[in-house]
């Protein structure tokens, strides 16, 4: 199998950082949300893409808790 299906409910978390509406705190990118493209490379980009956001939005929530 190249990609997985189901996951995290993709709603319950915010678009532009990826954390969850439900926990305060808890991230989720790539395959972890239930999305899921053609093969061809979709899916790889998606990780990369939706992994990023997560790690910048966190370590900046992590930074205004500090400051």
């Amino acid at each position: 199998a190249q990609v997985t299906q189901g996951g995290a409910v993709t709603a319950e978390f915010h678009a532009g950082s990826m954390e969850s509406k439900l926990v305060r705190g808890l991230y989720a990118c790539g395959e972890v949300l239930d999305i899921d493209g053609d093969c061809g490379g979709f899916n790889l980009q998606w990780a990369w893409s939706s992994g990023r956001l997560a790690g910048e939005s966190c370590g900046r929530s992590l930074v205004k808790s500090e400051g």
